[in-house]
């Protein structure tokens, strides 16, 4: 008998991390206007191994003043090795990706902040249930980051951990499942974001929440276009937070064999 995915309960959960963010929201927080998007490239063989890439280009305004467009936050790359477990889950190891960052502003003594650069590797694994004939898509992601951050007026590198699980809820309002061609969706996740080591003096990190909307097209690609909400904590005090809100911009090639392809998708899983 197949297992009946109780709705109640995940939605539940993902009120439950909205709650634990809205904790947060309770102290004092600088706002900034954030545009982040991403580019995202994948493509898994028959024999379930895999590769993929992904581009993040995000840009902020500075103490409270101008546009989302203004000044540049976060350019990242990350190269993946993939393997699919089954069509509903997938590991991913990224053994290097390379993040440059120009801090908030909300501050004028925020200018002191020099940028910096930072070397990360991670391990990922998703996992995702589908109900009402795949018309709405459970989704888990669960990352371990190891990272190398560059440090002010230092030559060697700060080394600490991060633990980061989301919970992501999608919705088909056009079309019968997500994997069909010229489907519309729409989807809400939180994301929460956990420091680990003995070089981090406060263990939360962030919490981010996304809502919005995407369209698939030439059978393997999707636009996404959503709006962010992101706590941060700002350096080792646990009661001061960056929070950037904004938009964001997805391109997501899922496989990339299959573009403009009519036939049924082999690799039936995306981020």
């Amino acid at each position: 008998m197949r297992k009946v995915i109780n709705p109640v309960r995940h939605i539940s959960f993902l009120i439950l991390l909205l709650g634990y963010q809205a904790v947060y929201a309770q102290k004092e927080i600088y706002r900034h206007r954030v545009f982040w998007t991403k580019t995202e490239i994948n493509q898994v063989y028959p024999n379930k191994f895999g590769w993929g890439a992904d581009l993040v280009l995000r840009r902020k305004n500075e103490l409270g003043q101008g546009t989302m467009f203004d000044q540049p936050l976060r350019e990242s790359f990350r190269p993946w090795v993939h393997y699919q477990f089954s069509p509903g889950a997938r590991f991913s190891f990224s053994p290097i990706g390379y993040m440059h960052t120009n801090e908030y502003k909300a501050l004028e003594a925020d200018f002191n902040r020099d940028n910096y650069h930072e070397w990360r590797t991670t391990f990922q694994f998703f996992h995702h249930q589908k109900q009402l004939n795949g018309k709405i898509m459970h989704t888990w992601r669960y990352r371990y980051e190891l990272r190398w951050q560059e440090q002010q007026n230092a030559e060697d590198y700060r080394f600490f951990t991060r633990l980061r699980f989301r919970y992501r809820l999608r919705y088909v309002f056009k079309g019968d499942n997500f994997y069909e061609n010229n489907m519309m969706y729409a989807a809400i996740s939180n994301e929460l974001g956990i420091n680990i080591g003995n070089n981090v003096p406060y263990n939360f990190n962030q919490s981010r929440w996304y809502l919005g909307a995407g369209i698939r097209f030439a059978n393997a690609a999707r636009i996404e276009l959503r709006y962010v909400d992101r706590y941060r904590a700002r350096g080792s005090l646990g009661n001061i937070y960056d929070r950037g809100q904004g938009l964001m911009i997805g391109l997501y090639i899922d496989q990339l064999s299959e573009i403009g392809k009519k036939k049924v998708q082999e690799v039936r899983f995306y981020d």
